[in-house]
């Protein structure tokens, strides 16, 4: 009986081991990611760039306002303002744009109610081509006490790759349910001369 066993062990951890290997050799072969998930990630590296330059060419930026009353009228501010002028951080509507190499990388504006209830910030990062491939929008309003938080993805054609939204209290910045809020929408532009003030460029 002795023998019968051990000839029964050595033959079963044999046959063991020879069914575990392909599991394991599926349980480690990566999924290859999507042309999508792809690109996504090539705009993520892209966008960390741009990023870290506005970081280091913050006061280098261009500013844009809207300064029109019933039709808008975007112009371009140059310096500080002199006493009497009007100052774009005062207007409902300004953009700031950074440029590097000649070429515009981003567009960050600041949307506003008269009433300063909510405002809505949105960048716009671009590639050398001229088209979009990200917005990132933080909606923070008092109706609701709410920040949403929503990041959408774009081709070089102009397609949706991949979108998110976030919600977070007003005051805190911690995660909260989404309730109810006055949402407002957000402006794409999928390419630069879609800006509202791509002719003073």
């Amino acid at each position: 009986m002795d023998a019968q066993m051990r000839m029964t062990t050595h033959f079963f951890i044999p046959v063991v081991l020879l069914l575990s290997v392909p599991a394991l050799v599926t349980g480690q072969a990566p999924k290859p990611p999507s042309p999508r998930a792809t690109e996504v990630t090539t705009i993520d590296a892209s966008v960390k760039q741009v990023d870290r330059f506005i970081k280091r060419n913050d006061k280098r930026r261009r500013t844009f306002g809207n300064a029109g009353d019933e039709q808008d009228h975007w112009k371009e501010f140059k310096g500080k303002p002199a006493k009497g002028e009007t100052d774009p951080e005062d207007l409902d509507e300004v953009a700031y744009v950074w440029v590097r190499a000649g070429k515009v990388v981003a567009a960050r504006f600041a949307f506003q109610s008269g009433s300063r209830d909510w405002a809505h910030y949105v960048t716009y990062y671009f590639r050398e081509d001229g088209t979009l491939e990200k917005i990132h929008a933080q909606l923070n309003t008092f109706y609701g006490d709410i920040s949403v938080v929503r990041e959408r993805f774009y081709s070089s054609s102009g397609k949706l790759l991949r979108t998110s939204t976030r919600y977070l209290d007003l005051q805190s910045q911690k995660s909260r349910k989404r309730g109810d809020f006055q949402d407002e929408p957000i402006p794409v532009y999928l390419r630069l001369r879609e800006l509202p003030f791509s002719n003073l460029r």
